[in-house]
């Protein structure tokens, strides 16, 4: 898509991933003038790695053919509903001049056409960023929200009683994962590996990097990560992980992490079950999972699977309302 204010010579341009060689380059100059890296990897998003299953467009402002802004819009290639922006970036020597707003403004109109019902963002708390100036409010924390429809689309996302399955995670399940960590979640730790708590205790700091941390770094150990996904929509209601250990243990150790959203939570043990199951696949012998004091459903769950506390570690997780303390439970495989 491409418009052009004639007043100003500004051209608005809507680049779907992959892109071509040439706009990488040129994406990649006007990125890096403010980050050397973001959430994910660059080269594999602009070269299409994710784009089978997640759909990434990114707006950019030219002026004389020069891309001095940009935005980034990404939902799930198949039933989006959940939009995610990020990469949001106007050139040092072109701020102050409603750029920024103009590329959100057509990253957004391109979630809304494709049928999402809400957009999150990460940013820090400013009373005065340039999201509050388009329909976005705080959620909590650090994540903003802007609904297309309904203000409710939470509660009708995670409403008990759809039907779920337990799958392997892919890219397209980046927005549903965001939309689910976002949410004030009964359990304390969503993946303490990665220290991801549950904003009700603890206010949310990430947003567009929850699913691209979990992913790379089981990924990079041999590990797998799956969600509890609608079998017919982009929703995501519960994952979990299993992150092997180091080349020094020869990948014999797994550390597991799992959570579902309130409504799911009969779903635990199936998600469990998977994970052990993907570990015996991978010959791994030992397995362990920690896990915070007064997440008793987690640890019910553990235990019944077989699973031993090993250890306790006081006050090794600082929540809003104080220290928590972290059981550590092992078992053979």
């Amino acid at each position: 898509m491409l418009a052009t204010d004639e007043t100003t010579d500004w051209k608005l341009e809507a680049l779907a991933y992959p892109l071509a060689a040439g706009v990488q380059q040129e994406l990649t100059r006007l990125l890096r003038t403010e980050w050397t890296s973001t959430d994910y990897d660059w080269r594999e998003a602009m070269e299409g790695a994710y784009s089978e299953n997640l759909a990434i467009t990114s707006v950019l402002a030219r002026r004389h053919g020069e891309p001095l802004a940009t935005a980034t819009i990404h939902y799930a290639r198949h039933h989006p509903e959940v939009a995610v922006i990020g990469n949001v970036l106007t050139h040092r020597s072109h701020r102050d001049r409603g750029l920024a707003g103009r590329v959100i403004e057509v990253a957004l109109a391109q979630a809304r056409v494709a049928g999402c019902q809400v957009c999150l963002l990460g940013t820090a708390r400013n009373p005065h960023n340039v999201y509050m100036h388009h329909g976005f409010a705080w959620h909590d924390g650090s994540v903003m929200s802007r609904y297309f429809g309904a203000a409710d689309f939470a509660q009708h996302a995670f409403a008990p009683g759809q039907p779920a399955a337990i799958r392997a995670a892919n890219w397209g399940d980046l927005p549903g994962l965001t939309l689910l960590a976002a949410q004030p979640i009964a359990t304390v730790s969503l993946d303490s590996t990665r220290g991801l708590i549950s904003g009700r205790y603890l206010p949310v700091t990430r947003c567009l990097s929850n699913f691209p941390v979990v992913w790379y770094d089981t990924a990079a150990r041999g590990g797998l990560l799956a969600v509890l996904a609608g079998p017919e929509n982009s929703r995501v209601f519960g994952f979990g992980s299993a992150t092997l250990g180091t080349a020094a243990d020869r990948g014999q150790m797994a550390t597991l992490e799992f959570v579902t959203h309130d409504h799911y939570a009969a779903h635990l043990p199936a998600l469990l079950a998977h994970l052990l199951a993907g570990c015996r696949t991978r010959e791994v012998l030992r397995v362990e999972a920690m896990v915070p004091s007064g997440d008793e459903a987690k640890l019910a769950c553990l235990r019944t699977a077989g699973f031993a506390e090993t250890a306790c570690r006081p006050g090794a997780l600082q929540l809003t309302s104080g220290p928590a303390d972290v059981i550590v439970l092992c078992r053979t495989l």
